[in-house]
This record gives C-alpha cells, sequence and structure tokens, in this order.
C-alpha cells in the first residue's frame, strides 16, 4: 500500500537500483499481480532490461511465478527477449524446473531452439539439470509445436527401431541434429531405450558427438543412471572424461544424481575423480550438495579427496552444511573431514549453519570440534552471523556452549551491533541479559544505539534505552543517536530519544545539532507539515543551510 502511495504521489516508477532492478522487476520476483498491474497501468516500461538484460518477465520466469508470468505476456511482454548472456524466459523456467511457466511460455509463442551464448538451449539445461517433466514437455511440445522434432528423433523417442531403420535408409545420416541441439542419440540415452540406440551406433552414430553445449550421450545416460546404456556407450568408446560448457563429467552428472552403481563404473574405466566445474565443484561435492550418502561413500573408498575445494575454498562439508543435510555433514565428519575449514570469505561449516539455522548441523559440528570463536576475513565470529540473521534458538545455543556476547569483528562491532542494525529485538533482550554491552563501541565509537537510530528501529532504540544505553554517547565525529536519527528523518525514533533524555542541542565536532532544529519543531507542534520539516533536514544535509 505504500508502494502504490508513492504511485499516487508522482514517485518516477521507472527509478531503478545500482543492478538496474526497478519496481517492476522486484514486484514480478515476488509474485506481486496487483503491484505489477498498477506498474504497468502507470506507464512503467514492460521492457526495461537490468544491467544483466533480464526484463520482468525474465525475473517471473526464473522465480515462477506463473500469474505475473501471464500478466505480463497479457500485456505485451516478449516470450523471446533474450539477455546480454541469452538466457531467454522459457530457459529461465526451464532451468529452475517451474513446469507450469514453461507451458504457458510454449503455448504463447516461446522459441525453444533459441540458444544462450554457451549454446544451451532450454531442453539442454533442463536435460543437464535432470528436470524430467519438463524434458517430457519440451520434447513432446517439439512434436506437435513450432520446432518440430526430426522423424529419427521421435524414433529414438519411441524406441522405434523398424521406423528408425526405414529412415536410415532414406537418410544415412544418424547424427541429423534437432533444433535444440541434439541427435537421436541424445534422445535414446535419455529415454533408456537401449534397443534403438545400439541401432544408430551399429549405423554409425557418433557416441562423443558434442553439441554446443558439451552434452554428450554419455552425460544423459550417467545422469539418468542407466546402468546398461553406460556400459554400452564406453563399449562403443564414449569418452569418459567429456566435459559440458560448465565442465561437467559424466562422473559429476552420477554423483549429482546419487547413481552409485553407475559411478562405479565410472571409476573402473578410469574416471577422473578429482575433476573439476567452472566453480570448482568435484564429484564429492556434487554428491554432497544432493545428500546421497552412498555415493560420497563410494568416492571416498577410490580416494576422493574428502576436503577438497571449490574456487571459493569450500569443502563438502561447506555444502552440506548449506543445504542442511544433517546425515551427509555427519558421515563427513566421521570420515575426518575438517570441522573447521574455511572458505575465501573466511566462513566455516559452522558459521553457515549459524547463517542459515540448521540447529542440528550447529550441534553436530560442535560435538566435532568446530570453533566457537572462528572468524572470517571480517572478522565475524558464527555468534555475529547468528545475530544478525535474527536466528534466536541458535544465538541461545551458542552463549550457553560457552561464546562470547562481546566477540567483535574488524571494525570492533559486537553481536549486539549486528542485532541492532538488523531490528532483530528478541535476540539483543537475550544478548543484553547474558553481558553484552549496551554500549560497547565500535571502531568509530558507534554504539548498537547509533546503529539502531540510523536504521529507524524504534523497538531496538526502546529496549537498549531501557538497558541504560546511553542516548548522548557520541561517534569520533561527535554524532549522538539524535543526530544520526535527525539526519535520517526518523521521527518517531526522534521522539524516542527525546523521551529517553537524549540532549537536543549536544554539539557535533562539526557544530551544533541546532540546524535540525526545524524538524524538531515541525515533529512537535505541527504534525501535518512534516513534509516540510524532511525539506528543512535535506537542505541542510545537501547545501549546510
Amino acid at each position: 500500500e505504500k508502494v502504490l502511495d508513492h504511485i499516487k504521489n508522482g514517485i518516477d516508477i521507472n527509478t531503478a537500483n545500482q543492478n538496474g532492478l526497478n519496481g517492476l522487476h522486484l514486484a514480478s520476483k515476488e509474485g506481486h499481480v496487483k503491484m505489477v498491474l498498477e506498474l504497468l497501468h502507470n506507464g512503467i516500461d514492460l521492457e526495461k532490461t537490468t544491467k544483466k538484460g533480464n526484463t520482468a518477465l525474465h525475473i517471473a520466469a526464473l522465480a515462477g511465478q506463473d500469474k505475473v508470468v501471464a500478466e505480463l505476456v497479457n500485456c505485451g511482454a516478449n516470450v523471446n527477449a533474450q539477455s546480454q548472456k541469452g538466457f531467454s524466459p522459457l530457459y529461465m523456467a526451464a532451468q529452475e524446473n517451474h513446469l507450469e511457466v514453461v507451458k504457458f511460455l510454449l503455448e504463447n509463442g516461446a522459441n525453444q531452439s533459441l540458444p544462450t551464448e554457451d549454446g544451451f538451449t532450454p531442453l539442454a539445461v533442463a536435460l543437464q539439470q535432470g528436470h524430467e517433466n519438463v524434458v517430457a514437455l519440451l520434447i513432446n511440445y517439439g512434436t506437435k509445436g513450432k520446432v518440430h522434432l526430426p522423424a529419427l528423433h521421435i524414433a529414438a523417442r519411441n524406441d522405434d527401431t523398424r521406423t528408425a531403420a526405414v529412415l536410415l535408409q532414406n537418410d544415412p545420416n544418424p547424427d541429423v541434429l534437432s533444433k535444440t541441439g541434439f541427435t537421436p542419440l541424445h534422445i535414446a540415452a535419455h529415454y533408456e531405450n537401449l534397443s534403438v540406440a545400439q541401432l544408430l551406433i551399429n549405423r554409425g552414430a557418433d557416441v562423443n558427438f558434442t553439441p554446443k553445449n558439451g552434452i554428450t550421450p554419455l552425460h544423459i545416460a550417467a545422469r539418468r543412471g542407466n546402468v546398461i546404456m553406460v556400459r554400452l556407450l564406453l563399449d562403443r568408446g564414449a569418452q569418459i572424461d567429456a566435459r559440458t560448457k560448465d565442465e561437467l563429467t559424466p562422473l559429476h552428472c552420477a554423483a549429482r544424481n546419487g547413481h552409485v552403481r553407475v559411478i562405479e563404473i565410472l571409476l573402473d574405466q578410469g574416471a577422473p575423480i578429482q575433476a573439476k566445474t567452472k566453480n570448482g565443484l568435484s564429484p564429492i561435492h556434487m554428491a554432497a550438495q544432493g545428500d546421497h550418502v552412498d555415493c560420497v561413500r563410494q568416492l571416498l573408498q577410490y580416494n576422493a579427496n574428502i576436503d577438497d575445494i571449490t574456487l571459493d575454498h569450500l569443502t563438502p562439508l561447506h555444502v552440506a552444511t548449506h543445504c542442511g543435510h544433517h546425515r551427509m555433514a555427519s558421515v563427513l565428519l566421521e570420515k575426518g573431514a575438517k570441522a573447521n575449514a574455511r572458505a575465501l570469505n573466511g566462513f566455516t561449516p559452522l558459521h553457515i549453519a549459524c547463517k542459515k539455522n540448521h540447529m542440528n548441523s550447529m550441534d553436530l559440528l560442535l560435538k566435532h570440534s568446530a570453533s566457537l570463536e572462528a572468524v572470517t576475513e571480517s572478522g565475524l565470529t558464527p555468534l555475529h552471523v547468528a545475530a544478525f540473521m535474527g536466528h534466536l534458538k541458535i544465538v541461545k545455543s551458542l552463549l550457553q556452549k560457552g561464546a562470547s556476547p562481546n566477540a567483535s569483528n574488524v571494525k570492533v562491532e559486537t553481536p549486539l551491533h549486528m542485532a541492532a542494525r538488523a531490528g532483530h529485538c528478541e535476540v539483543a533482550q537475550f544478548l543484553l541479559q547474558n553481558s553484552a554491552q549496551a554500549d560497547a563501541k565500535a571502531k568509530d565509537d558507534q554504539t548498537p544505539l547509533h546503529c539502531a537510530a540510523r536504521m529507524g528501529h524504534k523497538e531496538m532504540v526502546n529496549l537498549l534505552l531501557d538497558h541504560n544505553s546511553n542516548p548522548d554517547s557520541a561517534t569520533t565525529a561527535g554524532h549522538t543517536p539524535l543526530h544520526i536519527a535527525a539526519r535520517e528523518g526518523h521521527t518517531q525514533t526522534i521522539r524516542i530519544l527525546l523521551d529517553g533524555n537524549a540532549q537536543q542541542t549536544k554539539m557535533t565536532k562539526a557544530g551544533p545539532l541546532l540546524p535540525f532544529l526545524p524538524l524538531l519543531f515541525y515533529v512537535f507542534l505541527y504534525p501535518l507539515c512534516l513534509s516540510v520539516a524532511l525539506l528543512s533536514l535535506t537542505f541542510f544535509v545537501l547545501f549546510g543551510l
């Protein structure tokens, strides 16, 4: 409702943030249909793109907001718009397994032949991600929609060897490409149609045919977990270390989808166990991400590095903890994974458990000697992270286990500073009850009260004042919480601070509070003239008047 009021008051609805996201983009992402329609009614640019080239339709499709997608398309959004990297709305929906959005876009003219700059079509990304229903929909639509599958592909899908044989007599090319970039052997591998796959290979199909996206039939068979198909392809010369554009090997595909038997076959045939994707993920990372405990055990038996790291120095334990896979984390720790492994930003698995609010994972890590005092590159302890995120149960548990309530980061901020900035009153209350210093000073002498005043967190300001936080505490520049609240225009916070005996004429190093007095005057004597008060503040901040 506040946003609608801003629109009615004439605010520029095309205003965007540093990433190029405007109100329509954000409303589309969150599925706010009423807001989307209101913005469109008021003339917002339907095809305005972000810095990455995404339209509102891209964003809605990626988020699976089918109602918003429908409204945008009905209003004329380009269903085949491509971002800077060539992503279409259909590609994004297919990537995230949003079946209804994929169906709607296809029915409204989306072209599934449009490739990304890496050569991935919607079908290719759905195949790689293992989204079976989306794959089936795209292939089926290809037989009746605008993107017609060649007859040999249809025969491969149906395991129709007779038709395939006849077609190959008329056109001996078994590697005919569909518009989506795949050969009949790719289709046969996906549908696990062994008979037609054997026929195609016998007629000369290239088992290592690599379209622009790099996905080979072996990648598909490994992802599907079809042992017989994998053996057939390997026996006929399939490249065991073939890589997609994202550097995925068949072993990555099998590990991500939990196919223990295929993993064993590939490793016995010499698959590279430490192969890395573009992001540095090895097969054991993939198995940990998918919560495939048996696959991790299998990989470890073949001497996979249990503490292997990605480009961001994330170990499989980091990944399992992030995903909340408690059993997986337990197995990794039992097998010797480092509980205090540090990512590139300094985050340990315990930091991640606290950030994601995974209580069981946190308890498990602490039982395996995870450090309560481990710090990130910016000096954050797990308690800092939990306090900022507002995870009260995690905060309580960390304090009960001995975490310091007054630990400081590189800016000398305590967990209470973090809770105050984020407005988490229950967390702040518990910290204060457990020896957190209400007036702890950060590097610039900011207290938690300064943080709360800056953000306009009224309840937090009240709470801190109730715990005897000094309303006149000054930063190194001489700013009190009242100066900051006035500068930010938080009128209710100003009232609370004044009720808490904050001095109205406290001097800053640049001078007194006097320039802010017009704001205070209007706040208390003329509530209806608040806009004039804010105007006075604006002139002071901008021009020193």
